[in-house]
């Protein structure tokens, strides 16, 4: 009893890690010309079967969050697990030698989400690439490649691609060892493709090319390269009345850097909502298209055009597939057929051949297989900060009951059947075995049942938390909304008091403008004064050159009598001795009189001259003034130009 509930807590704490990590890791189907290998994994380790092999060869029993492989020949398969303790290791099987693992780097797993890996070994050289998501942007991926030298592992960041759920890029290889990187991201309302080389004989990466620009935001694609170097693109847009476009474009030789990509001018086929995956891969120079949406669609095209080779309902399960022949690579997402194991579906289609095999265990079956040793040799990679040569021994094949778990259970036993019962619960909760869970005793029934309650609430809280995952998408949507919306109003308030600020420019201006007005009105009464001012001076001047030239005449009347002296003195005398002097007071009185007329005028003249005097200053004053309120009438018109303009 006690053993049964260290099984449920077991499997309990199985169902936890699945759950967080929320990653489904499809099974792997390595192929190598027309011999394959199959690559069982779930969230407890995974299992490597050969072809016409009921047991795996090699197994690793760690929790795991990936794990990927790629065939080199028909005897040699290299893995690259990522496991819930954040190890990246690398690992080398070849024939009957003893597998090699090494450690490449310490991940972060608690914040950072790990998808899409790709392996390319070539000779000494390894090529790993994956793709990272940070939780807190959680739409931007990063590509990371790791590349092994032969001596040491060295790092590369390759770029961003923008994705909600998956990390939009490939890499193929072509038949001269150059790896070719494309990445598809989202920028508004287009997405750009960018392209990118791996030099496999100087080993060194080009630079990023912008090559083709797609129309719409792309959902998925994939990639592949055909044995002659041409370069196949397919993705799927969708389209505003929530269809899914299937596009391609292909580039005529990759070996030419300067090679263009020609895109179709019409879609391939459009789908219905929703849209799950999308394969490609080519086979004796045919393409093979597998689009994977409410129904499972199988296209081909074998130079004449796409045509539909089935279509059906869905059942089939997710598949990863990589092909690795001499000339060519694949790797793509297929399905796998549920009659024949460990077979890719369509195999008959695709030409796959299978030789004659006996009853398949499944994977989560009990399998014996000879012990390897337990010390593994040296590997050819380093260990950081160890200084064991060796701190990943490879676990031996045979275990024994106490070891066993979701890849190895044995049905002869209570407790294994427990761990297979729950571990089927977990892979697919609406199908329980019945017939194994009457069979155990009443308290494991118990078990049973509060385990598979367990799991209920589980889904129902997984369940919720989609269904908070989309609210809170939302919410960010609408705050992202709210934010611009904020911004925009921020910008209004702005205008609003540039405007409320050129309003009351316009009001002085107004005002300035009136009081020019009454100065000019000022100004002109001014000068019509001024007028009559000159009009009265002018009257008074000629006046005044009238009096000047009465008394210029009165003075020369006796230099006259003077000369008529001369000539007759003594008449003169006479006469003016003969002169009463009551007849001279007149003349006295009118010089007199004269005389204060002049001092009079004189008085008015000068008062008149500064006058006038004062007005020309106090009118160049006005000039100055009012030349200084025009320039700041264009000054504030140049200005708030565009803002009147606007308010108009």
């Amino acid at each position: 009893m006690v053993w049964a509930s260290a099984n449920a807590m077991k499997i309990k704490e199985v169902i936890v890690l699945a759950y967080l990590s929320r990653t489904t890791i499809a099974p792997l189907l390595l192929t190598y010309e027309n011999e394959f290998m199959y690559l069982h994994t779930d969230s407890q380790g995974c299992a490597l079967f050969g072809e016409n092999s009921p047991e795996p060869f090699y197994r690793i029993q760690e929790p795991l969050l990936l794990a990927h492989g790629i065939m080199t020949d028909s005897k040699t398969a290299h893995l690259v697990i990522l496991k819930t303790n954040g190890e990246l290791c690398y690992t080398l099987i070849s024939g009957a030698s003893t597998p090699q693992t090494t450690l490449i780097a310490k991940l972060d797993v608690r914040t950072t989400v790990y998808r899409r890996f790709f392996l390319f070994p070539q000779g000494k050289n390894i090529h790993i690439f994956y793709a990272y998501s940070h939780q807190s942007i959680r739409d931007l991926w990063r590509i990371e490649h790791r590349f092994w030298n032969g001596t040491s592992w060295h790092s590369a960041h390759m770029g961003e691609v923008v994705h909600q759920l998956e990390p939009l890029y490939h890499v193929n290889l072509d038949n001269q060892g150059n790896l070719h990187l494309l990445t598809i991201t989202f920028q508004g309302r287009h997405s750009l493709l960018f392209t990118n080389r791996f030099n496999g004989s100087f080993h060194i990466w080009g630079s990023p090319t912008e090559t083709l620009k797609i129309s719409g935001e792309v959902v998925d694609m994939t990639a592949l390269m055909t044995s002659d170097n041409v370069h196949h693109l397919y993705w799927v847009v969708k389209t505003p009345n929530g269809q899914f476009e299937v596009r391609w474009a292909q580039q005529a030789d990759a070996h030419e850097l300067a090679s263009t990509w020609h895109p179709s001018p019409a879609p391939i086929k459009t789908f219905p909502s929703p849209w799950k995956s999308i394969g490609a891969l080519e086979k004796n120079g045919v393409l093979w298209l597998l689009a994977h949406t409410d129904e499972e669609v199988l296209m081909q095209n074998d130079g004449k055009g796409w045509k539909l080779i089935s279509s059906h309902t869905p059942f089939h399960q997710p598949l990863q597939w990589v092909h690795k022949g001499k000339k060519n690579f694949h790797q793509s997402y297929w399905l796998e057929d549920q009659v024949e194991r460990r077979a890719p579906a369509y195999y008959h289609e695709l030409g796959f051949a299978r030789k004659q095999t006996n009853t398949l265990t499944t994977p989560s079956q009990s399998f014996a297989s000879p012990t390897l040793p337990h010390t593994p040799p040296p590997v050819p990679a380093f260990y950081p900060e160890l200084s064991s040569p060796s701190p990943y021994p490879i676990q031996p094949v045979s275990i024994s009951e106490s070891e066993s778990n979701s890849l190895n259970p044995v049905p002869s036993t209570a407790e294994a059947t427990n761990t297979l019962s729950a571990i089927n619960v977990l892979e697919a909760p609406e199908n329980i075995p019945t017939e194994v869970l009457q069979s155990q005793p009443v308290k494991e029934q118990a078990d049973h049942e509060d385990l598979i309650s367990a799991i209920a609430q589980v889904e129902q809280q997984n369940s919720e938390l989609q269904r908070l995952s989309s609210a809170v998408a939302q919410l960010e949507q609408q705050n992202s909304e709210f934010q611009r919306l904020s911004s925009a109003v921020a910008q209004l308030e702005q205008q609003n008091s540039e405007f409320q600020r050129l309003s009351s420019a316009v009001a002085q201006l107004e005002q300035q403008n009136s009081e020019l007005q009454r100065l000019s009105s000022s100004v002109a009464q001014l000068e019509q004064q001024n007028s009559k001012m000159s009009l009265e001076l002018q009257n008074t001047v000629t006046k005044l050159d009238q009096i000047l030239e009465a008394i210029s005449l009165n003075a020369l009347q006796p230099n006259q009598e003077g000369h008529l002296l001369d000539e007759s003195s003594e008449a003169v005398v006479a006469a003016l001795a003969e002169t009463p002097l009551e007849e001279l007071e007149p003349v006295k009185e009118a010089m007199a009189n004269l005389e204060k007329e002049t001092q009079s005028l004189s008085q008015v003249l000068r008062v008149m001259l500064t006058k006038q005097e004062e007005n020309e200053s106090s009118l160049e004053n006005l000039v100055v003034q009012i030349s200084q309120l025009q320039e700041e009438k264009k000054d504030i018109k140049n200005k708030g130009g565009f803002w009147n303009k606007w308010i108009t």
